[in-house]
């Protein structure tokens, strides 16, 4: 589910300022109430910034599961292990809330702690770009 191709910088930049669109949507989500999709968007977010390091290394994903296997190999020690689990749990979250039949039930706390950890996410990778 992940291929090697050519490093692509172009892509990488791409992919890390739709990170950033991504978090902006969240805090406008949230600020409107909309907690549930604040965390979505925060997930999105973290995955644009990480598929920004995959371009930039010459990997295309085909699996949000296999882009956590692929961090926790060649990035556990430049990211940490914590932000890791972070955009896993996102993950899953995100799978409950699209495939899912009820809420996630996200109060205001769940959905700043989400921003914050996507914010903190997208900064180490941004540092591991440059």
């Amino acid at each position: 589910m992940l291929r090697r191709e050519t490093p692509n910088p172009l892509m990488s930049n791409k992919a890390l300022d739709m990170a950033y669109e991504k978090l902006e949507r969240a805090n406008s989500l949230m600020e409107k109430g909309f907690h549930d999709e604040a965390v979505v968007a925060s997930y999105s977010a973290m995955f644009q910034a990480a598929r920004a390091l995959l371009f930039s290394e010459g990997i295309v994903e085909k699996s949000h599961y296999c882009v956590i296997l692929y961090l926790e190999d060649k990035h556990k020690n430049s990211l940490g292990m914590e932000l890791i689990s972070w955009l896993d749990l996102y993950r899953i979250e995100r799978h409950t809330w699209f495939y899912g039949v009820e809420s996630m039930d996200t109060n205001e706390t769940g959905s700043e702690e989400a921003i914050e950890r996507s914010n903190e996410f997208i900064d180490r990778i941004s540092k591991i770009l440059n």
